[in-house]
């Protein structure tokens, strides 16, 4: 992959995060500032992590990969949160997840190919 041409996660990502901040403004006042602005930092965290693993060596690309998931899965149980609260509509909830579910399929398979290529180069990868 070549680092001047964003991968589609991050693409994914930057269009979700651009939907969240619209989003996350509309929680109350009194759960803004925990839970809407870390769906917010989880987001750019994940933009952050993507570039790290488009710049990171072969053997260094599978942990920030697998840290993206979890930022993912974290993203995932906050929405639901704020839906079980009724701070958006069922289908924003339905929006949203399927956007999550769409960039860990993208990592998922970004993480599998990094894994083959380590294993037929011979180098072990980090495992959780």
């Amino acid at each position: 992959m070549k680092p001047d041409i964003p991968p589609p996660l991050h693409t994914a990502l930057s269009e979700l995060l651009a939907w969240s901040f619209h989003r996350t403004a509309d929680i109350p006042k009194s759960h803004r500032f925990t839970v809407g602005q870390r769906i917010d930092n989880l987001t750019l965290d994940a933009l952050l992590l993507v570039t790290k693993a488009r710049w990171a060596p072969p053997h260094g690309k599978a942990a920030h990969l697998e840290d993206i998931n979890i930022h993912l899965d974290l993203l995932r149980v906050l929405w639901r949160i704020v839906h079980d609260q009724r701070w958006i509509s069922q289908q924003q909830l339905l929006h949203v997840s399927g956007r999550l579910e769409e960039a860990g399929r993208m990592t998922g398979g970004w993480l599998r190919q990094t894994r083959s290529r380590a294993d037929s180069s011979g180098t072990a990868h980090r495992t959780r």
